[in-house]
């Protein structure tokens, strides 16, 4: 079985062998034409930029395998040293993620997100509408600490039991709007923090190695607390009109939830510990990640999860999706080449040349950009994709960078119509009930 399911895999690979004959054109036509305004190394670079761009929009390979090919094509290419290549790849932000990332695994190994959910929903999920509410509220702050896919990961089996215990049918829209309500709140939530997901501190990171500034956890949360709050009373808003007429008796599922929190019994030593660990480093990138870095309290954070024993190694090989690490260190060493090299410079007078000047229409249409691209494909590979021309075109039409690097990076997490847009949409969409 195993060898049928990796010949499988590989075979899925080997039907996009035309995507990847377009990928190698791609590459020899920019590194081999002469472009104006281009020097020869900005265009080596630009090459590269070319194949990364067209490997994460169609999702030929997995981010991780294409994040492989940029840090092998920017030395070959002759863009970039390979010294310099992975020096970008140690961007602070890399560990920051990492941190996190791990942090996540025994928030949900050890029981204590399952317990925050259930609970909630056993005392104030009485009603439909007051259900969704429930569901709603609890996956949006879950998203501010753990990543938007791993809280659908984690309560789609709770919502799915709740459903189900109403024994309605897949065509009733009670079912529609209960995955509604947890798959929205998963994915505004996740935008709130520079927890939620992997295209923030993906933004940062571009944002500190090519521009050198910097934004605090708590300047981030700021920043997009308005966007998030709108967007949350508008979502739900909708949830309530897609909801409209239903009557349905809720009692039994009452009563399954008040069971399964029941059975949970008491606070282990691990939830508790858990607890604690998360709040210190919460209040530690709040208070003073500014001076010490929010990379060096997440590895401070992990420390104290391991010396407590909350956290477990086989656990947190089997939990962390490790070849994000691999995208984005090659999108932060890819972006900071587009700069170096001069390509991005040279990208923006091509911009120019069209004759917008509007600095506000270039933030429009760097969002607008962001939000068709995030559809298409990964949150984070469109924050790699657009950061670097953000950020140039930022200089140029005297916009704040911190102002591209935030827009970006909630735009692309604004995902609501299609599964490939984000792991969260995957999971509510693949129940009969959506």
């Amino acid at each position: 079985m195993p060898r049928v399911a990796a010949h499988r895999k590989l075979s899925g690979y080997y039907q996009n062998w035309w995507l990847y004959l377009i990928a190698v054109g791609i590459f020899f036509a920019l590194h081999n034409t002469t472009i104006p305004g281009f020097k020869p190394i900005a265009q080596d670079t630009l090459a590269v930029f070319g194949v990364a761009a067209f490997l994460w929009v169609t999702n030929a390979l997995p981010i991780a395998i294409t994040g492989i090919i940029v840090l092998l094509l920017l030395p070959l290419s002759g863009g970039v040293s390979s010294y310099a290549t992975y020096a970008y790849f140690g961007n602070s932000s890399v560990f920051f993620v990492l941190g996190a990332f791990i942090l996540a695994s025994p928030i949900m190994r050890s029981g204590l997100s399952t317990r925050i959910a259930v609970q909630l929903m056993a005392r104030f999920g009485n009603g439909p509408r007051s259900l969704f509410f429930s569901l709603f509220c609890l996956s949006t702050v879950l998203a501010f600490f753990v990543s938007e896919h791993a809280v659908a990961a984690m309560l789609f089996p709770i919502v799915l039991e709740v459903v189900q215990s109403t024994k309605v049918s897949a065509d009733e829209k009670f079912g529609f709007a209960a995955f509604l309500s947890m798959g929205w709140g998963a994915i505004i939530g996740g935008t709130m923090t520079l927890l939620g997901g992997a295209r923030a501190p993906l933004a940062l990171g571009m944002l500190q190695s090519i521009s050198g500034k910097y934004i605090t956890f708590i300047g981030w949360t700021l920043g997009v607390a308005p966007i998030v709050l709108a967007m949350l009373v508008i979502a739900f808003i909708t949830i309530l009109y897609v909801s409209r007429g239903i009557k349905i008796d809720l009692s039994g599922a009452h009563k399954q939830l008040v069971e399964h929190n029941t059975g949970l019994g008491t606070w282990s030593k691990r939830e508790v510990l858990t607890l604690l660990v998360l709040g210190i480093t919460v209040v530690l990138w709040v208070s003073v990640g500014h001076r010490f870095g929010l990379d060096a309290i997440a590895l401070f954070g992990v420390l104290l999860a391991f010396v407590s024993g909350v956290a477990r190694w086989r656990e947190v090989e089997h939990d962390v999706h490790w070849g994000i690490f691999l995208m984005y260190g090659s999108a932060i060493a890819l972006g900071a080449a587009l700069r170096d090299t001069g390509a991005a410079a040279a990208i923006v007078n091509h911009i120019l040349n069209i004759g917008i000047h509007s600095g506000e229409l270039i933030f429009i249409f760097l969002i607008t950009t962001s939000f068709v691209l995030t559809e298409l494909m990964s949150n984070a590979a469109a924050v790699a994709v657009l950061m670097p021309i953000g950020l140039a075109l930022a200089t140029h039409y005297h916009i704040d960078p911190r102002a591209i690097a935030l827009g970006i990076a909630t735009a692309s997490g604004l995902t609501f119509l299609l599964p490939v847009s984000t792991p969260a949409m995957a999971v509510i969409t693949s129940v009969d009930y959506v």
